[in-house]
């Protein structure tokens, strides 16, 4: 299993660098210093290397949330940790990936959808709730309206096609989005300490 797992990790940093299409199993081989016999043992093509790879990249990503979870952070900064965890995986990647996987791995790319619409949902929908207990979410809003706009946000964000006239960097319009989102929901109290984190932001970059 562990080596299986190291080669997950490798092709998922080789995949996130050349892109889904253009790299072969042959490549993938030769990067990882390792022979075909052993890569077809565990994955039987492509495709299901691909498929793996996905699957190995959500699940970890919700190990992660769940991680940010247990620090304790509130709401309105679980919000830009997540950012952060995001930021610094999505840095890694060719921006050409997120195209091959959509239009070439339609199975692994359902994975990451459903993640999105359901995992992801889930947990904004939880966020709201928790930032309206502590006063800092409004709540005359409507939470399931508000957290699937977020969650489809996200699509427009991992779709860099749609922005490179703005910006080329993900962590800008990632970090413009949140704030776009959280300024919608905040109470009085919960814009103060948004206006906070941002300042702080703001301070570290100059």
């Amino acid at each position: 299993m562990e080596s299986k797992n190291k080669i997950l990790e490798g092709a998922e940093s080789l995949f996130m660098k050349y892109g889904f299409k253009s790299i072969t199993m042959d490549d993938i081989a030769r990067e990882l210093g390792i022979s075909k016999k052993t890569l077809y043992q565990y994955f039987e093509d492509k495709n299901d290397l691909v498929n793996q790879t996905i699957q190995a990249h959500i699940d970890n990503d919700a190990v992660v949330c769940n991680r940010i979870i247990e620090e304790g952070y509130d709401p309105i900064e679980f919000m830009f940790e997540m950012s952060k965890s995001i930021t610094k995986n999505q840095r890694k990647v060719n921006v050409a990936v997120l195209f091959d996987l959509r239009k070439y791995f339609k199975s692994a790319w359902d994975k990451m959808e459903k993640f999105r619409l359901e995992y992801i949902l889930k947990n904004i929908l939880s966020n709201i709730s928790k930032g309206q207990e502590l006063g800092l979410y409004r709540t005359d809003i409507n939470e399931v309206l508000i957290a699937k706009l977020y969650v489809h946000n996200i699509e427009f964000v991992m779709t860099p096609e749609l922005y490179q006239d703005i910006s080329t960097d993900f962590h800008y319009i990632h970090l413009e989005s949140l704030k776009y989102h959280l300024r919608g929901i905040c109470t009085d109290k919960g814009l103060k300490k948004l206006n906070k984190i941002t300042e702080t932001q703001n301070n570290n970059t100059k």
